[in-house]
């Protein structure tokens, strides 16, 4: 029998192992057991094949600019994912997120859509403000209004934020598929003392952005991000 379809047994017999009847539970649990013996798989191996990825589009950026990665970040410590940056040669990075069944979907998901948000948000400010394009001071005031927008909507995103049970699972997925990774490090805008306008701006747009858990599983990233007009 393929390995992959035993550990998929074994995972049923698991999920079963946890029914309201003990005598069906005690059941599917030596079930597992047996099966992990006979062909010789091991917990780790059970968690680990649990893991998926799903990816996210990096809006253009060759190197994405410090609020896309900390928006990123933010998502995956709420959906107990991992996020990363994966480019290849001569292409335009995308952000991965590897977690546990529909988490790694429902976070791409939930980037996507805010990140999108945040992007056409932190556009108009810029356009709002009457300075040419490549004007230093015009991104500047764009980051330190995106940051802002990150500031407030951070206590939204908290409340998702679920405790590291897959935390293990999830870093021997990342060694077997990816080897060693590094930190993509980006630095925020300084904030100065006449930003005041500008980070008020950024709070206030990120108000409008609402987030609620789906109750579904056939499709995972129904109603995962509201906006409000």
């Amino acid at each position: 029998m393929d390995r992959l379809k035993i550990i998929d047994k074994i995972h049923k017999c698991l999920r079963l192992s946890e029914s309201g009847n003990p005598n069906e539970a005690a059941a599917a649990l030596r079930q597992a057991q047996a099966l992990m013996r006979k062909y010789e798989i091991n917990e780790e191996d059970v968690r680990t094949s649990e893991i998926q990825e799903a990816s996210a589009h990096s809006g253009g950026y060759f190197n994405p600019p410090y609020w896309a990665v900390a928006l990123s970040e933010l998502i995956a410590q709420a959906f107990e994912c991992r996020a990363y940056i994966c480019r290849k040669e001569d292409e335009r990075p995308v952000f991965r997120f590897i977690g546990v069944d529909y988490s790694a979907t429902i976070a791409a998901y939930t980037f996507t859509v805010l990140y999108r948000q945040l992007r056409r948000s932190r556009r108009r400010y810029m356009d709002d403000l009457g300075i040419e394009d490549n004007n230093t001071e015009r991104l500047r005031q764009g980051n330190v209004f995106a940051q802002a927008w990150l500031f407030r909507i951070a206590k939204t995103v908290s409340e998702f934020i679920a405790k590291p049970n897959n935390e293990q699972a999830i870093e021997d997925y990342v060694k077997e598929h990816y080897g060693e990774t590094m930190d993509f490090e980006r630095n925020p805008a300084d904030p100065e003392s006449k930003d005041y306008n500008v980070i008020v701006s950024g709070m206030r747009a990120a108000n409008t952005v609402q987030l609620r858990r789906s109750v579904s599983q056939i499709d995972p990233n129904k109603s995962i991000v509201e906006e409000c007009a």
